[in-house]
């Protein structure tokens, strides 16, 4: 038990150190490098190789190989607790690589394993690597579910440390969920639980303390918990994190010097460990702490952030297509030996029974035989479903990642209207306080004139409420997928009723408005397989702008009055191939080549503040994609401006 102990606090620290930048005895690695060419296939080959990959904690793509080649060995070999410990840095390589699904499957062989071979300990770390997996931000119970059985296997074989620690990782996932008490009161008990032998756990407690009153505002306790943990760190992550959260909580109790000084640190220690990750938290907080004062640096800084995460991305990409191939067809080949095993133990179990037994006994065996492997089939058939299921949670946690961003940018799209009402509701409660005085000394004149700024401010109350209002709105139609299904549809009515639709509806707002409508539509285009209200929207949102565009002022285009002379829209539809061509003109004075590649960007708008949120060509763009079509533009300043969509004639 010693040796496996010793062996699992390797990988638990091969686990926290991870991309963490510690530099390897050089030496010692060449050492060990060299011994693989003399030493036999044996567990020492094994143990050798593991011990190699635990020294790439800064190479993904190293640390991968050596453990999948230690795991194949291992394997080979029957080393029962060497394929346990391989697999499991295999999958903690997975998933500190963002690879969650494969992690997922890696950890879920893993725990097969060690129910197989009855070892408990290995059980709970593969119990404890899913319950991780999934308390992140994937499915919380069935995450809890699987830390509670870790924990009740490490107190069944006495390891409370260990005990602790699942303490604190059931924390961390109430701390996910957003239900703090739950997560102060997990992480508290492991905080204050004895962990000498791994006193790095102390380090992880006091960081999700942390973290959890940071959640509840109690920065001056979130700050002793984050020095508490910078005291314990071992790693550079550590040392990152520690700064990193220091730094935010210091900007949370606008304490801007210390804020810096940690931020800085944080941003030191991402630049010596180059850890791309680290690099792009780094220039993402600074470009926060910047965001109101300095927006030229904070441009700059999330501009660093992007180069970062797009290298970070391309890196794991590159490198998880050659690996994981290989992961697959190593679990492929297990399968195809696993079968091999059993089916010449059942030729072997029938040949002895053919001789030994009856027909009568044979055909009764047979029968129970036959009951077993349906209940086992059942039984096994159950646990796939359950796995695939929740891995196609996690694939859908991932696609959904983009929402994070979307949220953020209407947070800060709709502060803007909120402020304004929020600051016109003051003043008028000044106000009315006034006329109420002026009113009482009799001075109607003034209450009235007081009565009359009230009534403005109320108008502005109410535009910027309508405001945000309409932001909320096209940020649910933005976000929301689509139930309707595709139909075969006339195009060319769709095009002229959604014309119509909207001419009038932009008249309804400005009645002095009048445009020379122009339509083409080809006849022979038939009916095409679209959704009708999804398409519906990509013509209003394209047709409207087409209205505003002809509405404004346009470079030879200025009557003696100065608005737009003779604004034209013109809408057509022609067929070309096996191509669908649908063109939305106006007359406008065009986009400007330098934002033209941004026009289809969530919240870019080139309307004043207040008339446009941004979200219209964003949410045209998403549906035309969907629907295997494409969306361009052609346009010129002082030339009007054309959209283009193409469809496949289906």
């Amino acid at each position: 038990m010693k040796k496996k102990i010793v062996g699992i606090i390797i990988v638990l620290l091969f686990c926290f150190s991870n991309s963490e930048g510690q530099a390897p005895n050089n030496d010692h690695l060449a050492r060990l490098k060299q011994s693989l060419n003399t030493l036999k296939v044996d567990t020492a080959k094994v143990l050798t190789l593991q011990d190699i990959s635990d020294f790439f904690v800064n190479k993904i793509d190293s640390g991968l190989f050596y453990s999948l080649k230690a795991s194949e060995l291992a394997h080979k070999v029957k080393y029962r607790e060497g394929e346990m410990k391989s697999l499991l840095q295999i999958e903690i390589i997975l998933r500190h690589s963002g690879n969650t699904v494969k992690a997922f499957s890696a950890a879920s062989r893993g725990l097969k394993l060690a129910i197989q071979y009855k070892d408990a300990f290995y059980q709970a770390q593969f119990l404890g690597e899913l319950g991780i997996i999934l308390g992140g931000r994937i499915n919380f119970d069935i995450a809890l579910s699987y830390l509670r059985q870790a924990k009740s296997l490490y107190r069944s074989i006495h390891e409370h440390e260990m005990s602790a620690y699942m303490d604190n990782n059931i924390g961390e996932v109430f701390l996910n969920k957003g239900e703090l008490d739950s997560a102060q009161f997990y992480c508290q008990v492991c905080y204050n639980a004895p962990t000498p032998r791994y006193y790095w756990i102390k380090f992880y407690a006091s960081l999700n303390l942390g973290k959890v009153n940071l959640r509840k505002s109690n920065y001056n306790e979130a700050l002793v918990y984050f020095r508490n943990s910078l005291e314990t760190a071992l790693f550079y992550s550590h040392f990152f994190n520690c700064n990193l959260y220091l730094a935010k909580t210091y900007l949370y109790l606008n304490e801007r010097d210390s804020c810096l000084q940690f931020a800085n640190k944080a941003m030191e220690i991402a630049t010596e460990s180059r850890i791309t990750s680290q690099r792009e938290a780094a220039n993402a907080f600074f470009a926060s702490i910047y965001e109101k004062t300095d927006p030229g640096k904070a441009l700059a800084y999330t501009r660093a952030a992007l180069n970062y995460k797009d290298s970070s991305t391309q890196f794991n990409e590159k490198l998880m297509i050659e690996r994981f191939n290989e992961f697959d067809t190593q679990e492929r080949q297990y399968e195809i030996e696993a079968s091999q095993i059993d089916y010449k133990n059942k030729v072997r179990t029938y040949a002895f029974l053919t001789s030994a037994l009856i027909l009568m006994m044979i055909a009764l065996i047979l029968y129970r035989n036959n009951r077993l492997k349906q209940k086992i089939n059942r039984k096994l058939g159950d646990t796939v479903s359950h796995l695939k299921a929740t891995q196609s949670q996690l694939i859908q946690s991932e696609k959904m990642a983009s929402l994070g961003e979307l949220t953020a940018g209407i947070a800060h799209e709709i502060q803007n209207p909120l402020n304004f009402v929020n600051n016109f509701s003051e003043v008028n409660k000044d106000l009315l306080a006034e006329m109420t005085e002026e009113m009482e000394r009799g001075n109607l004149g003034e209450a009235k004139q007081l009565a009359k700024n009230v009534i403005d401010n109320q108008d502005k109350i109410n535009h910027h409420g309508k405001r945000a209002e309409a932001i909320v709105k096209g940020m649910l139609q933005h976000s929301r997928t689509s139930s309707g299904q595709k139909e075969p549809t006339d195009i060319n009515a769709l095009c002229d009723e959604y014309l119509r639709l909207a001419y009038h509806g932009f008249r309804a707002k400005d009645k002095n408005f009048n445009a020379k409508i122009e339509t083409d539509f080809d006849a022979g285009i038939g009916k095409i397989s679209v959704i009708p209200q999804d398409f519906g929207r990509v013509l209003v949102n394209l047709i409207n702008n087409a209205f505003y565009a002809a509405s404004l002022p346009s470079k030879g285009g200025i009557s003696e009055q100065g608005s737009h002379k003779n604004p034209t829209i013109s809408v057509s539809t022609r067929k070309n191939g096996n191509t669908i061509l649908i063109s939305v003109r106006d007359n406008g004075p065009g986009i400007p080549q330098k934002i033209l590649d941004k026009i289809f960007q969530p919240f870019f708008t080139t309307k004043p503040t207040g008339q446009g949120t941004g979200l219209g060509l964003s949410l045209s763009y998403d549906i035309v994609k969907a629907h295997g079509g494409e969306i361009k533009v052609e346009t010129g300043e002082g030339a009007g401006t054309t959209f283009i969509i193409q469809l496949p004639a289906v």
